[in-house]
């Protein structure tokens, strides 16, 4: 190991990188997503759904080595760390197989679009009982047997793929007052923001309605989360519940 004064020299498959002035030789993977909270880095792995924490000091030594990691650096000495995150595939040195590693930004939802919708049982046609049974059906097939990846891709394409139609506020909020009400036939809400959002994205897909869907984490204490919004209004959960995370995925 060099000292603090001597230039960094991290040899690895006959490529050496030199300290404060090298090029960022990593890039995040495609399958990695990050951002920053609290000065704890997250990234989210999209094989498995699993979320992995660095902390700051830690974090900063990255930063020569990935482009545009998004905590500054504090030193120019290799981390061991470096070749623990290439191992497991969440950077790489393919520029085709990478992507920059700045955090998503999205404008945080301002209200809630059930607030001020008509209260009571909705009205609830034979095809809207239906299209909600398969959308459950499928989320729920989907969670149990399909890998995460698998499903943010699906979810992904189809969205990139498919003409939206703008959605009115009132017909969207009625749309989700009849899958509130049915949802209780399936499964509870409590604890299930990815199969409730996961529904109710399918749901929605078959009145061409494609909201975004948001994955965000809280740092102290860790807590990780989903939902789903239209533009600035909130759809799965209110935004009050919402202030203290940080997106990390946006679909």
């Amino acid at each position: 190991m060099p000292s603090k004064e001597a230039p960094l020299a991290f040899q690895k498959n006959s490529e050496v990188f030199m300290g404060p002035t090298a090029i960022p030789h990593y890039f995040l993977s495609k399958q990695a997503h990050v951002c920053v909270a609290s000065d704890t880095m997250f990234l989210l792995d999209e094989v498995d759904g699993k979320y992995l924490s660095i902390g700051k000091d830690q974090a900063a030594s990255l930063a020569p080595f990935i482009l545009d990691w998004p905590i500054k650096s504090n030193n120019s000495n290799a981390p061991t760390l470096l070749q623990s995150l290439f191992d497991r595939r969440l950077i790489t040195k393919d520029p085709k197989l990478g992507k920059s590693a700045t955090p998503p930004t999205i404008q945080m939802p301002a209200a809630w679009l059930q607030d001020g919708q008509p209260r009571g049982c909705p009205k609830i046609t034979a095809n809207d009982f239906y299209r909600f049974s398969i959308s459950v059906a499928y989320a729920l097939c989907s969670k149990k047997f399909l890998p995460f990846r698998h499903i943010i891709s699906t979810v992904q394409k189809r969205k990139r793929s498919t003409q939206e139609r703008q959605a009115q506020t009132d017909a969207l909020g009625s749309l989700i007052r009849v899958f509130d009400w049915l949802r209780p036939l399936a499964f509870k809400k409590t604890d299930e923001c990815f199969l409730y959002c996961l529904a109710l994205n399918e749901f929605l897909s078959k009145y061409g309605i494609y909201p975004t869907w948001i994955f965000a984490v809280q740092a102290q204490p860790f807590a990780a989360h989903c939902w789903l919004q239209y533009g600035d209004q909130a759809l799965t959960d209110i935004p009050f519940n919402l202030r203290q995370l940080v997106p990390i995925l946006v679909i």
